[in-house]
C-alpha cells in the first residue's frame, strides 16, 4: 500500500493538498479546536485577562507599526521600574516566560503536567547594519563569544528542566556579524553547484577578506562549541531561518553540521520557509542528499517571518521577488513540504522528523488528517507541533491531550534584551495578530466562564 502511495505521491499530494484548503474536518473526535477547559484551563484569571488585553492591542495595526516608538517614549517618561512593571503585565508577561531559569521552572512544571514541553531560546539576533570599523571587530568578537556562553547555558537549562526532552533554538546572527553573513551568502550563491566545504568556499574567493575569513571561523567553532554541548546532553536544537541575504550560507551551515551530528540521532533541526519559491525543491535535494550520504534532517517547518521586508528590498533591488505571491500558494508549499516529508520519514523513520510549527488551525488539522491517511500514529515519534508561547494554546493543548507530541517554542531574557524581540515579532507577524480573533474570543470567553463560577 505504501509503494503505491509513494508511486502515486505525486497525485495523492496534489488531491489532498486541494481538499484541505476547501475543506477542514474533523480528524479525531478527540481533538477539539475550540474546547476552553482543554486549551486554558492552566491559565489564572489574570492570566486570561492579560491573555484577552494584548491580543486586543495587537489587533490595532497602527500601534503594532508603532510599537518600537512608543515603547522608547513609555520608558523614558515612566522610568525604569514603571515600564518594566507594565511590560511584565502586558507584552511580556504574556509573550515571554521569564527573565531566568528560576522563572521558568514553574512555567515548565505547569505545562508538563497538560503535557506540553518547551522548545527554550534565550532570544539574540542582529540585522545588517553599516559596515563596522576594523578597530570594532575584536569587541565584536567578544560580543560574539559572550552569546556563545549564553546559548551554552541554555542547552543546561533545557537539560536540567526537560531532560532527554530539551529542545534549544538559536539564531545564527547572534555570532557573527551580519555584514560578513552576508558576504558569505553571496559567496555560496555565486558557487552554487560548488560542494566544497562552508570555510573552503569563504577561502577560496576574494569577496571576504583576512578579516572576514578569521570571523567566519570563529563562527563555525562557536556553532559547533553548542551543538557539542546539545549532543552531550542529549537534547536537540533549531537553528532558525533568517532573511534571505543570509540563509543560503545559514541553510548550508546546517547541512554541514547535520551531516557531522545527525548519524546515530537527530540533533540538528534545520528551518525552511515555505513563503520562499525555492524551498520545495530544496527540501527534495536536502532529502536526497540525506539518503544518499547516510545522515538525517531534522525539519522544522514554517510559513515564513520577513515577509514585508523580503518584498521590500526586492523592489528596491530591482531584483525578483523571493516569496509566493499569497498566503494560499504558500500554504500549497507547506503542506506539499510536509507530505514529503512524511513520505520519506515513514520509509526511514530514524532519520526523518518534522516539526508542524504553525499557527494555522487549517495546516494543523490537514497534518493531522495527512497522518491518518498515510496509518503514521501520534506515538510513532514521526511529527511534532509547535507555537509560540503565548498563542495559539487552543491548538497546542488539546493535542497533547490527544497524546500528540506539542511544544511551545518559548523565548525568555531579561526584559530589555527581549522588547526587541518582541517588537519584531508583532510587526512581522502583524497580520497573524489582525486576525488573531479565535484567540481574542476563547481568552474572553474562557475569563467569563471562570468569572461565573467564582
Amino acid at each position: 500500500m505504501l509503494s503505491k502511495l509513494i508511486r502515486h505521491g505525486k497525485l495523492y499530494r496534489i488531491q489532498n493538498i486541494r481538499s484541505s484548503v476547501i475543506n477542514t474536518s474533523k480528524i479525531d473526535g478527540n481533538i477539539r479546536f475550540d474546547s476552553m477547559s482543554a486549551a486554558y484551563g492552566y491559565k489564572s484569571k489574570y492570566e486570561l485577562f492579560r491573555g484577552w488585553f494584548v491580543f486586543k492591542l495587537c489587533s490595532y495595526t497602527s500601534l503594532v507599526n508603532y510599537l518600537s516608538q512608543f515603547i522608547d517614549v513609555s520608558r523614558r517618561i515612566l522610568g525604569r521600574s514603571l515600564f518594566e512593571s507594565i511590560m511584565r503585565s502586558t507584552l511580556y508577561g504574556h509573550f515571554v516566560a521569564g527573565t531566568d531559569k528560576t522563572e521558568l521552572e514553574p512555567i515548565v512544571e505547569r505545562l508538563r503536567k497538560h503535557g506540553v514541553k518547551l522548545i527554550l531560546d534565550y532570544s539574540m539576533e542582529t540585522d545588517v547594519a553599516s559596515a563596522h570599523p576594523q578597530t570594532m571587530i575584536q569587541s565584536n568578537e567578544e560580543i560574539y563569544n559572550e552569546n556563545m556562553v549564553k546559548s551554552l547555558k541554555n542547552v543546561q537549562s533545557a537539560s536540567e528542566l526537560s531532560g532527554p526532552s530539551a529542545v534549544t533554538a538559536i539564531k545564527i546572527t547572534a555570532f557573527v556579524s551580519p555584514d560578513t553573513l552576508q558576504k558569505l551568502n553571496q559567496v555560496v550563491e555565486q558557487q552554487s553547484s560548488n560542494k566544497d566545504s562552508l570555510f573552503k568556499q569563504a577561502s577560496n574567493t576574494t569577496l571576504i577578506n583576512k578579516n572576514e575569513l578569521i570571523e567566519i571561523e570563529h563562527l563555525l567553532q562557536r556553532i559547533d562549541r553548542i551543538v557539542q554541548e546539545v549532543k552531550k546532553h542529549r537534547g536537540r536544537i533549531f537553528i532558525d531561518a533568517e532573511q534571505s541575504y543570509f540563509q543560503t550560507a545559514i541553510h548550508k551551515l546546517v547541512l554541514e553540521l547535520q551531516e557531522s551530528y545527525n548519524r546515530d540521532q537527530l540533533i540538528v533541526y534545520n528551518t525552511y520557509q515555505c513563503y520562499r519559491k525555492i524551498t520545495l525543491d530544496l527540501i527534495r535535494k536536502d532529502l536526497l542528499q540525506a539518503k544518499e550520504n547516510g545522515f538525517g534532517i531534522g525539519f522544522k517547518l514554517v510559513r515564513g517571518a520577513y515577509m514585508d521586508q523580503e518584498r521590500k528590498r526586492a523592489i528596491e533591488l530591482s531584483t525578483d521577488d523571493p516569496i509566493h505571491p499569497n498566503f494560499p500558494t504558500t500554504t500549497e508549499c507547506y503542506h506539499r513540504a510536509f507530505c514529503d516529508i512524511l513520505e520519506n520519514a515513514k520509509i526511514n523513520p530514524k532519520q526523518f522528523h518534522v516539526f508542524v510549527a504553525s499557527h494555522n488551525e487549517n495546516t494543523v488539522e490537514f497534518a493531522l488528517k495527512t497522518m491518518n491517511e498515510m496509518n503514521v500514529k501520534r506515538d510513532d515519534g514521526l511529527v511534532a507541533f509547535a507555537t509560540l508561547f503565548g498563542m495559539c494554546d487552543y491548538l497546542t493543548f488539546p493535542l497533547a491531550a490527544a497524546g500528540y507530541d506539542a511544544y511551545k517554542l518559548t523565548p525568555y531574557g531579561p526584559i530589555d534584551r527581549l522588547l526587541p524581540y518582541l517588537t519584531r515579532r508583532a510587526q512581522e507577524n502583524r497580520a497573524i495578530f489582525a486576525k488573531a480573533e479565535k484567540d481574542r474570543r476563547l481568552h474572553y470567553q474562557a475569563l467569563k466562564q471562570r468569572m461565573n463560577k467564582s
